[in-house]
């Protein structure tokens, strides 16, 4: 096994690093807020609220993510509006999680004791304040290894990114392999190095946070 062309290549697939962990971020954030939204709609009584709740839930979740990444990149130059490839990828991982992301919040909201919602409303919070305050902090907990899960895939989903020239990790991964041709499963393995040891940090972090709100 030839090491050399990962430590000859390192700086330059390491570097993409930053593209790859600044979508997982920015995604992990929009998503978790997208999710929180189109959860309260979707188990909202309000047929205004429920029902384009539930529309864009499955429709979202019908749909491949490349296809979402390519429609929103070419889409958006289509009708004038030109975005960075890494902000037009960043929206099309955001949209796609956030669907997901929303069951996963409504069923954890849907696990709390009605009685603690009452409660709430009838200490004289809204229906929104009673959700942030007293519902949500109680929901997370159960959700949270669900949401974990959502929020590796979308670490390994940003690999996706690449289709529309989104110079990210396995992106360059790639290219070095176009160009050495020589050791496939060295490189590609080492990027499920790469992935695993980013998605088991990201684990743990969960898992201390999770230990600290039971604390």
């Amino acid at each position: 096994m030839n090491f050399d062309v990962i430590f000859n290549n390192w700086s330059f697939m390491i570097s993409g690093l930053g593209y790859s962990l600044g979508l997982a971020a920015v995604s992990i954030i929009g998503s978790f807020i997208l999710g929180v939204v189109f959860a309260a709609g979707r188990i909202s009584k309000r047929p205004y609220l429920k029902y384009p709740s539930i529309a864009y839930i499955e429709l979202v979740r019908s749909i491949p993510l490349i296809i979402f990444i390519l429609y929103i990149f070419f889409g958006l130059a289509g009708i004038g509006v030109n975005v960075d490839p890494f902000w037009s990828a960043a929206l099309a991982l955001t949209i796609f999680a956030s669907a997901y992301v929303a069951e996963v919040i409504r069923t954890g909201i849907l696990g709390v004791k009605p009685g603690q919602m009452e409660a709430a409303r009838a200490s004289g919070l809204s229906y929104f304040q009673a959700m942030r305050l007293v519902i949500l902090p109680q929901a997370i907990r159960s959700m949270t290894p669900a949401l974990v899960s959502e929020f590796t895939k979308l670490v390994k989903d940003s690999s996706l990114a690449a289709v529309v020239g989104v110079f990210e990790f396995f992106n360059r991964v790639n290219l070095v392999n176009s160009r050495e041709l020589t050791e496939p499963f060295m490189l590609f393995g080492f990027a499920a190095v790469v992935y695993f040891v980013l998605n088991y940090s990201l684990s743990l972090a969960a898992k201390r946070l999770e230990l600290r709100a039971d604390v």
